[in-house]
């Protein structure tokens, strides 16, 4: 029985081992699959015969081979089995149907006016995405990125401080009872740092990261070997409700001087609103507060407004302060900023940089790296976080009906 299990574990492991491969270099030799994985040539040829006869994968002629016999590659099959991600924040619902080498074939953006309706927008905006998918082709999971407090497990959006209506919302019951496909729910930063790594500027080398995701509010996610870190109450922590300025304003928490009160959209635009009550001046038309937002205070900033600069030049030293104490705790290879307020960097990059210079402790190596994915990398990240967790289970089930 042992013997069975071990073995059993070595198939999944090798299968999965050459499917990962082939998901990020194909089309690919075989050759090459084998120098790249360490498995022996039987190996690789028993295990892509599998896969192939699984329709896992396709296989072509190689156009750019040497003169002689023409070698075959190999690649992920993209016409047949897809996973569906879906990025769920208080201001939009974002749906994405991938194949499982993360090429998006369809995209849908549906605005959430009403937060207390989101379930029910986010049931008609998959819907209206997939429809034309389901009976008709494999979809192995729909997943869902979302934001604030969540229990992962249940599919339970727990609560969203800034809005009250976002309480203990059933996200994955209601998707699984409507669509009867396995679903799950992951926090916001942990998708986007899985983005990072299928997607994005992870590399191989790096094992120990951390990321922030700098929007309306602050979120944190931590990569400890490779892999996701979750605490025991499931979440890697609250980076943004940490007291940055003791005493100081106060936050969509409760508390008074977190770091989201100053570095975050909403902090911005709510410092901005407590100056010119208090008599400060700008070059902003403040006749319409009604309708004020982030994107007007960045535009005045970028134009040299100094109210506007220094709020952003604040955000940026108080960041830099905070990224400086995480590197000194965990020495990790490198701390990602992702999101509106990293992507508008130049406003206080330099003051970041130094902040952070000032507070690492000598011989800590980490690197900042403002990360390039796009603003799908939410709904991207989660269907791969959730393919992550049911690959070995797909490989096998596949390839042993072939078998069988």
């Amino acid at each position: 029985m042992k013997q069975t299990t071990h073995q059993e574990e070595i198939k999944t492991n090798n299968l999965s081992k050459v499917f990962r491969t082939i998901q990020r270099k194909g089309p690919i030799e075989r050759k090459q699959i084998q120098a790249y994985t360490d498995l022996s040539w039987g190996a690789v040829s028993q295990y892509t015969a599998a896969l192939l006869q699984a329709d896992i994968l396709t296989q072509n002629l190689n156009a750019s081979g040497n003169v002689g016999k023409t070698p075959l590659t190999l690649d992920i099959n993209q016409k047949d089995n897809f996973i569906v991600g879906v990025d769920l924040n208080f201001e939009a619902i974002r749906v994405m149907v991938l194949d499982l080498k993360g090429c998006i074939l369809k995209s849908r953006v549906a605005v959430v006016i009403d937060p207390s309706n989101v379930i029910d927008l986010l049931i008609h905006t998959l819907e209206s995405t997939i429809s034309e998918y389901i009976g008709v082709k494999n979809i192995l999971a729909i997943s869902i990125s979302t934001q604030g407090n969540i229990d992962e497990e249940k599919g339970v959006a727990l609560y969203l401080t800034f809005v009250p209506t976002w309480r203990n919302l059933h996200i994955k019951q209601a998707v699984e009872d409507h669509f009867h496909i396995k679903t799950f729910m992951f926090h916001d930063p942990d998708c986007v740092l899985i983005a990072e790594k299928y997607f994005g500027a992870l590399n191989e080398s790096f094992r120990n990261v951390i990321l922030l995701n700098m929007n309306y509010a602050l979120g944190m996610s931590m990569m400890i070997d490779s892999k996701i870190y979750s605490s025991s109450n499931g979440r890697c922590g609250e980076i943004g409700h940490i007291t940055v300025v003791p005493g100081g304003e106060h936050c969509s928490c409760g508390r008074r001087g977190c770091l989201e009160a100053y570095a975050t959209k909403a902090g911005i635009i709510s410092r901005f609103m407590q100056a010119i009550n208090n008599g400060q001046q700008t070059t902003v038309d403040i006749e319409d507060t009604f309708n004020l937002n982030y994107q007007t205070i960045r535009d005045y900033a970028i134009r040299g407004d100094s109210l506007c600069l220094g709020l952003f030049e604040n955000a940026g030293r108080l960041l830099g302060q905070t990224c400086g104490l995480l590197a000194t705790i965990f020495d990790s290879d490198a701390i990602f900023l992702y999101g509106d307020l990293a992507n508008d960097k130049i406003l206080y990059q330099s003051i970041l940089e130094e902040t952070f210079q000032q507070n690492l402790y000598p011989g800590v190596s980490t690197s900042l790296i403002y990360s390039n994915l796009s603003a799908s990398a939410p709904a991207l990240g989660a269907a791969f976080f959730a393919l992550d967790k049911i690959l070995n289970d797909f490989l096998i089930q596949k390839t042993e009906l072939i078998e069988q």
